[in-house]
């Protein structure tokens, strides 16, 4: 009778440590959900910050934007629509001008930072980080 109890109660230890270290196990193998989320991003959304992206699905109406809720302050948009960023990339001519051409406006430009600053339309933001040129778009500062 005792060596069926002891045997019981082996088992029951062996259920119980299981049940605790088998979840446990699979909740490190899952990735986090930020990371299942960008892995679902074209090329140009990688290169554009999470906060400016979640505001283009925002102004979309885009139902993405729970799963790319940011913490942090929100990105600055003016009455037009457009974001205040800084992109990230060699500071060329032909980059200015397309950002003009996509209804931007760039405030300032720095050779050394490789960065560019500027009123761009969130819209249009998906298109800028498209060029191969573009390496990021952040919020600016």
């Amino acid at each position: 009778m005792r060596t069926v109890r002891s045997a019981a109660f082996v088992s029951l230890c062996i259920l119980v440590v299981a049940a605790i270290l088998v979840p446990a196990a699979r909740a490190q193998r899952t990735p986090p959900v930020d990371w299942r989320a960008k892995d679902a991003r074209t090329v140009a959304q990688q290169k554009i910050n999470t906060r400016v992206l979640a505001a283009i699905y925002h102004r979309r109406g885009d139902a993405k934007v729970v799963d790319l809720s940011a913490p942090g302050e929100a990105i600055q948009v003016d009455r037009h629509g457009r974001a205040l960023v800084d992109v990230r990339a060699l500071v060329r001519p032909a980059l200015e001008k397309k950002i003009k051409a996509l209804g931007g406006l760039v405030m300032s430009t720095s050779r050394t930072y490789d960065s560019i600053v500027g009123w761009v339309p969130l819209q249009t933001l998906e298109r800028l980080a498209a060029d191969p040129s573009v390496r990021a778009i952040e919020p600016a500062q």
